[in-house]
């Protein structure tokens, strides 16, 4: 009897038990989200997503093995109604293999949550963030999971048909103790390891940066400077965080500022702004509404921030401003980087960046404090254009 090779059958078994892992994890999600576990539900869901990722990979060198290893021939008692429903089976699975990931992975892109590999490695976005689209290739994913599901039961039928009913070897062409291992430790530990079934101890927060440490800042001066006639349409601040180990981007749409700077009187150049904590967005309701909650930035007690800067002074890309930024009562300092330029339309243009550490002002606490998936590094970047 000519069976398939141990690294066929292994690749079988081992992508058969990471789908039912998949099935595991998809449904502990769901409950930690049922619960409020949202952290939890991030942290499976990035799981099921980088597991999904593997089987891609699986599935691609199941496919070129296959081509240069051919599958033994199928018993000559099959019909030929059989051998075509068995060829039909195992393309529509091969099939599945390469659209669910695709689906899962490009639903990601378009509700603008970038896909990380176990943290290691940020994959790239294929399309916009869309939430029409999202919700389409969303109701694909899950539907096509469904067809799985039930085609993979059609699967194993037909083979427990061949080894009890029909006794022939088409199972046994496939089985073997190495085969059932690689089945049980893929179905089995991936759950374990990343099912996040055993809670933890509480957890701590790092010690912050130094150089977001807590700081006094001397009273916020007046100045007789001109203020800055800001176009708001052509302004923007932006702020890039990190999630399960890949980088998502956010933006502060309302926010005012008072600008009063010239490159050549830095002792009376000052900025005054105030930052609207409730109009964070970042192409996801729910993580917005994340944001906006009691472990982040609390906007129902503190629905605002400042920042404050009265100290300039020349550095090498430009300037450094060291301001005081005020969030949920906490005021620290923090400098910003910038250089400003003047157009030929006769607008002047501020671009901006600050490194923050979110823990300085207690943002994430609780289960956020787990920074292994939403980092502790925040970085803002600040765009200020003025009128003509």
């Amino acid at each position: 009897m000519k069976q398939y090779t141990n690294i066929a059958k292994s690749l079988h078994w081992l992508v058969a038990g990471l789908i039912i892992s998949q099935y595991g994890l998809a449904e502990l999600a769901e409950k930690a989200k049922e619960n409020d576990q949202i952290l939890d539900q991030l942290a499976l869901l990035a799981n099921h997503k980088s597991i999904g990722i593997t089987i891609l990979v699986l599935a691609l060198i199941r496919l070129v093995y296959r081509f240069k290893n051919p599958a033994p021939a199928l018993p000559s008692s099959m019909s030929a109604l059989q051998v075509q429903a068995s060829k039909a089976s195992h393309f529509l699975l091969y099939g599945f293999l390469f659209a669910l990931p695709i689906t899962g992975w490009l639903m990601s892109s378009a509700k603008s949550y970038s896909v990380s590999y176990f943290n290691l490695l940020a994959l790239p976005d294929f399309i916009a963030p869309n939430e029409r689209l999202a919700e389409q290739l969303q109701a694909a994913h899950y539907y096509l999971g469904e067809a799985l599901f039930y085609i993979a039961l059609l699967h194993v039928a037909a083979a427990l048909k061949h080894h009890f009913l029909d006794k022939d070897d088409v199972l046994k062409k496939m089985s073997s103790k190495l085969a059932y291992a690689v089945f049980a430790l893929a179905s089995v530990a991936v759950i374990l390891g990343f099912g996040r079934l055993f809670n933890s101890a509480p957890l701590e927060a790092p010690a912050a940066s130094t150089q977001s440490a807590q700081s006094d800042v001397s009273e916020f001066r007046l100045s007789a400077l001109d203020q800055w006639d800001i176009d708001y349409e052509q302004s923007s601040i932006k702020f890039i965080g990190d999630q399960a180990g890949a980088p998502f981007e956010g933006e502060w749409q309302q926010w005012t500022a008072a600008i009063q700077f010239d490159s050549g009187n830095l002792e009376e150049s000052r900025f005054d702004v105030t930052i609207d904590l409730t109009s964070g967005f970042s192409n996801d309701q729910e993580r917005d509404d994340t944001i906006r909650s009691e472990e982040f930035f609390d906007v129902e007690q503190f629905p605002s921030a400042t920042y404050q800067a009265d100290d300039f002074s020349v550095s090498d890309n430009g300037f450094v401003g060291q301001g005081k930024l005020s969030i949920k009562g906490i005021a620290a300092n923090v400098p910003l980087e910038f250089t400003v330029t003047n157009s030929e339309q006769g607008r002047q243009l501020l671009i901006g960046k600050a490194e923050l550490d979110r823990f300085t002002w207690n943002v994430g606490t609780g289960q956020w404090l787990d920074t292994t998936w939403v980092g502790q590094q925040v970085f803002v970047e600040v765009r200020v254009e003025t009128k003509p």
